[in-house]
């Protein structure tokens, strides 16, 4: 990390056409803004909803914080652990009373938090060039991650990535699951869990999910309540055809490993800390019962980097996710800055440029161009 080069941002093409980067879809892209396309999170947990018109969003995105943490009903931390912009692109649709992100970046990234507070999320990876883990057990193409309400995506994102998520309520997961035998089991559902499908199970899911993705943006912003109704059972039939071709003896990893609950227990202690910028290695330790030795191998294990280091990347990260909240919550450069432990402003920006490819209050600009354009 103590590289300070910054790489020429770019987008990368997938093999299947049903990934490679999106076209503009025209219109004023701020009005294209992710909180239009994401699921409605307000309905009545475990109702059936009635299928209205869906919404689709398609874009650029310019970085984590905008693929995964700007939607309604998420509650996600996002550290960027690489110095390089994170490029990348996302659908989303909203499909009445369910949800589907398709999009793909590349990057280095460690991503902790809700993804819906009521409604499943099935997180499928679509394609991989790099090391994914979840609550420290590797994670491979084809896998499926089954987060109940209100669980945690915990893991660590790197290199290039092209994922699908489906999000829908209780009621609604249920109801579909009661073809596939032992999915039937609410019990199955009850924890978050890495499953891994035969390569026909993922091929056949993964062949959904791009044809999918392919449909609605074909359809752009207005999608027929018709296929709405087709889209959703398509969706949530794909995937949990897949999680039933499961072998249930040994298809499901639980657990966090050692190194990723350390991890977890240290980033808790440090949001409960306050200032998180004074806390000293030694104040983990004790909080942890553990040795310093032990921290750092668990940091390395897992993420690569010192606690210290992930601590100050940590800080960085939070910083751009304030700026991007400007719109809504006005700040400036400096009070996020001091915010978040960085003192001198002038070393500040020119970490934020190398880490995020532009300057904190160029992002601070675009976030409050957004909001007036609203």
């Amino acid at each position: 990390m103590d590289n300070e080069s910054v790489k020429e941002p770019h987008l990368r093409s997938w093999s299947n056409a049903g990934w490679r980067q999106v076209e503009p879809g025209g219109g004023d892209p701020a009005e294209d803004g992710l909180v239009a396309g994401t699921l409605d999170e307000q309905r009545s947990f475990g109702a059936r909803a009635a299928v209205a018109l869906g919404h689709v969003v398609v874009r650029e995105t310019q970085g984590p914080h905008e693929v995964w943490a700007h939607a309604d009903g998420r509650d996600l931390a996002i550290t960027q652990l690489t110095p390089e912009p994170c490029r990348g692109h996302l659908l989303r649709a909203n499909l009445g009373d369910m949800g589907f992100d398709a999009g793909a970046f590349d990057g280095d990234l460690r991503v902790r938090g809700v993804m819906a507070r009521k409604a499943f999320s099935l997180v499928s990876v679509m394609e991989q060039e790099g090391v994914l883990n979840q609550w420290g057990h590797r994670v491979e193409e084809g896998d499926i991650v089954a987060i109940p309400p209100g669980g945690e995506l915990d893991g660590r994102f790197q290199g290039r990535v092209a994922y699908a998520v489906v999000t829908a309520p209780w009621g609604l997961v249920m109801q579909r699951a009661e073809a596939f035998e032992w999915l039937a089991d609410p019990c199955f559902w009850t924890e978050p869990a890495v499953y891994s499908p035969p390569p026909e199970a993922r091929a056949a899911c993964k062949r959904v999910l791009q044809g999918c993705s392919g449909m609605l943006r074909a359809l752009g912003a207005g999608v027929p309540s018709g296929a709405v109704a087709f889209l959703r059972d398509e969706l949530l039939d794909g995937v949990l055809t897949a999680l039933a071709a499961v072998r249930v003896e040994g298809g499901r990893r639980q657990g966090v490993l050692n190194a990723a609950r350390i991890v977890r227990g240290a980033e808790d202690f440090l949001e409960s800390g306050g200032a998180r910028q004074v806390v000293q290695i030694e104040d983990l330790c004790l909080a942890l019962n553990i040795s310093r030795r032990t921290l750092y191998r668990a940091f390395r294990d897992l993420l690569d980097i010192s606690p210290k280091a992930y601590l100050r990347l940590k800080n960085m990260s939070a910083a751009r996710a304030r700026l991007l909240e400007a719109g809504v919550r006005p700040t400036t450069v400096t009070q996020v800055a001091l915010d978040q432990g960085f003192w001198e402003l002038g070393r500040f920006s020119g970490a934020y440029r190398a880490m995020f490819g532009e300057s904190p209050s160029e992002t601070l600009r675009a976030a409050q161009g957004d909001a007036l354009r609203r």
